[in-house]
């Protein structure tokens, strides 16, 4: 008797401790998601804040709003667009792909692109003009010349 009660309550030790373990994941899960949301959003209540970053009870209660709409299963695409309807776009962190936000998506990109073409250029135009490395292009040195620094070179060694 002693000995199933003993086993009953190991069991009931590890369901409870894979329960408690599989509620751990999903709460850390939906801090993530939250934390990524959060950070979508500047704060309407601290201005150049992310909603994140801010300290405002305002803020916490909006925080608090968007993590219960995550945790009753709605999709954080929805979350955002129903803060984004309610406050404006304007507190949007991260641009849309689309119209003007593609804009601010694609320049920073094309002028990388652009310095990285300018600079390569300018490298083998540079390459181009001077054939050796230790003379500049369109100087000849005569053979005196040549033979002096012959001469010199030989004393230093």
């Amino acid at each position: 008797m002693c000995g199933s009660v003993s086993t009953i309550v190991i069991a009931l030790c590890l369901a409870f401790s894979v329960g408690t373990a599989q509620a751990d994941e999903r709460s850390e899960l939906l801090d993530r998601q939250a934390t990524t949301l959060y950070q979508q959003v500047f704060s309407p209540f601290c201005p150049g804040r992310s909603l994140n970053d801010c300290p405002s009870s305002k803020a916490a209660e909006l925080k608090d709003q968007m993590r219960s709409e995550l945790e009753a299963g709605k999709a954080p695409e929805v979350i955002l667009n129903e803060v984004f309807q309610k406050f404006g776009d304007e507190y949007r962190a991260v641009p849309r792909f689309s119209g003007v936000g593609m804009f601010v998506w694609i320049a920073p990109i094309a002028f990388v692109a652009l310095g990285l073409m300018v600079a390569v250029g300018v490298s083998l135009r540079r390459k181009r003009a001077s054939p050796s490395a230790g003379v500049p292009a369109g100087s000849s040195l005569s053979p005196e010349e040549e033979k002096k620094i012959q001469e010199e070179l030989s004393r230093l060694e």
